[in-house]
């Protein structure tokens, strides 16, 4: 199992986008594979978290030289189009996990999934938007980047809250990029080995520095 040690901060980061500014300058980032071969995919992406006793902070930096969203909207079908993702089980039971999605025009999704591991998924949208997201899109130069503060409240069935250094969940980061030829790229931090993303067998583990 793949691990991400997440690293605790002492600042409340404002979240603007921005990927390169100084609170995540030293974080670990991780970059995400083709999630059916583990390959390399044409457009990179990377991945970052850490956490005080309120937040857990997400960022995420995309190359890509054709942005392909349109949608708006809270909870809308994000993965229709471009969009990164995190699920995260905090709880361990596989069953049961957040899924994030935001996509580049910083549009959020925040579902409470239900998954009995044999192909039965119930997905409830959270009613309440408690996440706070912002994006940066530079389509000259071809990227755009996104940050997400995750209220721990949101974890309702965690061992611990806050947690404990050394506490243990599950996780999953996720890209979806649809490019102007129609070659899309479904890409994982930990790959599943089919382009899906619901396989919480697949998940990584993440410890809290």
């Amino acid at each position: 199992m793949k691990t991400y040690v997440c690293k605790k901060t002492d600042q409340y980061i404002t979240i603007d986008g921005n990927f390169n500014k100084a609170e995540w300058s030293g974080i670990h980032g991780v970059t995400l594979v083709d999630t059916a071969t583990g390959e390399q995919p044409k457009q990179e992406t990377t991945a970052k978290m850490m956490w005080n006793d309120e937040f857990l902070y997400i960022a995420f930096y995309c190359k890509d030289t054709y942005i392909n969203a349109t949608l708006t909207g809270y909870n809308d079908p994000l993965f229709q189009e471009e969009v990164v993702e995190v699920f995260i089980d905090d709880n361990k039971d596989l069953k049961t996990y957040i899924e994030l999605e935001v996509n580049p025009l910083n549009a959020l999704l925040h579902y409470y999934i239900q998954n009995d591991l044999q192909d039965v998924i119930y997905k409830y949208a959270r009613v309440g938007k408690e996440v706070k997201t912002a994006v940066v899109r530079d389509d000259e130069k071809g990227f755009w980047s996104a940050e997400m503060a995750v209220p721990l409240k949101e974890f309702t069935t965690a061992p611990n809250m806050p947690p404990k250094p050394g506490d243990k969940w599950f996780f999953n980061f996720y890209r979806i990029d649809r490019p102007k030829d129609g070659n899309d790229e479904y890409c994982a931090w930990s790959p599943t080995g089919k382009l899906y993303f619901h396989v919480p067998q697949k998940f990584g583990e993440l410890v809290f520095a």
